[in-house]
C-alpha cells in the first residue's frame, strides 16, 4: 500500500480531505488532512448505547480524539509534528494491515488498543550520544539490513530476532544461531567486549561475532538517519511487515521518533568491511561467564582481531542466517 499525501495537499476541496485505501476490508478507514494541513487517520465505527466517547489523548506529537464526521462517530488520529510523517505512515499501514487479515476483530476498542501500542514511539526524545556509541548502533542497523537482504526468514522473524536494543541476550538470535555485532575503526584491529556475557553461549548454540570496519567519512559515508530510512523502505516493500517492531527497537536505542537528525547528522559512517568469527570453538579467545569463578563480575576487555583468529573466520555466513 502507498499513501498519496501529495494528492490531498494539492486538492482544493473542502476539509477534511480524505482518500480510501485501495485494499479490501478497509471501508471504515480513511486517511487525509484537516484544515490545518495535518495528517490524519479516520476510523468510523457504529454507535451504540454502551459506546462512551473516549477521553482525548493529546501528546506532543500525536493526538487521538473522537468526533462526529459526516454524521458518523469517528476516531481521528492526528500527527502534530510533520517531522514524524514516516513514522505516522507506518502506524497507519500497520493498523490497516491488521484489519485486512482480521476484519471481524476491528472495533473501536481494538483500534484504541492498537494505537496505544504506538504512542510511546511518538514521545519527544531528549537523549544524545557520542560518535562511538552511535557507531555501535549503526553496526547493528547494517547487520539488520544485511539479514533483510540475504536471509530467507520472514521480515517479522528477523525483526523479532533483533534483541540488542532491549539489552537481553545477544544482538540477534536466529534460533540456535546467535550473533554479537561489533564495530571497529579501520586499521585498528580491536573490538570492545563490555561484559562476560557478550561472548557466552550454551551447549548446542552457535555464537558468531560480526564485526563491521568503518573508515573516517570521506564523503561517501551514510548517516544513521539515512540508514534507518533505507531499512524502513525495505521493510515496507513486503505486505504484512510489523513496522511497530522496527520503530519500537529504534526508540529503545534513542533513534525512534525524530528522524534522529539533530544529533546524528554530523556523524557519517563509511563501511569498508564485514567479518564473521566463530566464537563457539573451544580455543576462541574470550572470557565467558560460564568459565569464570562466581566472584568475578563486570568483565570488560578489548579483543584483538589479528591473524591469530584467521582459523575462526567464517567465509560463508548464508547457512547460518
Amino acid at each position: 500500500m502507498k499513501l498519496n499525501w501529495d494528492i490531498l495537499l494539492k486538492d482544493e476541496g473542502l476539509f477534511p480531505r480524505t482518500l480510501f485505501f485501495e485494499v479490501p476490508n478497509t471501508e471504515r478507514f480513511r486517511y487525509g488532512i484537516n484544515e490545518r494541513l495535518q495528517y490524519c487517520l479516520f476510523f468510523w465505527f457504529p454507535s451504540g448505547p454502551d459506546t462512551r466517547p473516549i477521553d482525548p489523548v493529546i501528546m506532543a506529537n500525536l493526538s487521538l480524539v473522537e468526533e462526529i464526521v459526516e454524521g458518523r462517530p469517528t476516531l481521528i488520529l492526528t500527527l502534530l509534528n510533520d517531522g514524524l510523517k514516516s513514522l505516522f505512515t507506518d502506524l497507519i499501514l500497520s493498523l490497516v494491515d491488521q484489519t485486512i487479515y482480521q476484519p471481524s476483530q476491528i472495533s473501536k476498542a481494538r483500534f484504541v488498543t492498537l494505537a496505544n501500542e504506538w504512542f510511546e514511539l511518538f514521545d519527544p526524545l531528549s537523549s544524545s550520544m557520542n560518535r562511538q556509541e552511535l557507531q555501535g548502533i549503526v553496526a547493528e542497523l547494517y547487520f539488520l539490513k544485511f539479514l533483510l537482504e540475504n536471509s530467507w526468514a520472514p521480515y517479522n522473524d528477523l525483526l523479532s530476532a533483533w534483541k540488542g536494543p532491549y539489552g537481553k541476550g545477544h544482538d540477534f538470535e536466529l534460533g540456535n544461531n546467535l550473533f554479537e555485532v561489533k564495530s571497529r575503526v579501520e586499521n585498528r584491529p580491536f573490538v570492545h567486549i563490555s561484559s562476560e556475557f557478550q561472548l557466552d553461549f550454551l551447549s548446542g548454540q552457535q555464537l558468531i561475532l560480526a564485526v563491521y570496519a568503518f573508515s573516517p567519512d570521506n564523503g561517501q559515508g551514510i548517516t544513521a538517519d539515512q540508514l534507518i530510512q533505507e531499512i524502513a523502505t525495505i521493510l515496507r516493500s513486503r505486505t504484512g511487515t510489523n513496522m511497530h517492531l522496527y520503530w519500537r527497537a529504534l526508540t529503545r536505542l534513542g533513534l525512534g521518533n525524530s528522524p534522529a537528525i539533530e544529533y546524528t547528522a554530523p556523524y557519517a559512517f563509511y563501511n569498508v568491511g564485514l567479518s564473521f568469527y566463530d566464537c563457539s570453538k573451544a580455543n576462541f579467545p574470550s572470557l565467558r561467564s560460564t568459565m569464570l569463578p562466581d566472584d568475578i563480575r563486570n568483565v570488560k576487555y578489548d579483543l584483538n582481531l589479528t591473524q591469530d583468529l584467521n582459523n575462526h573466520v567464517i567465509t560463508d555466513i548464508i547457512p547460518f542466517i
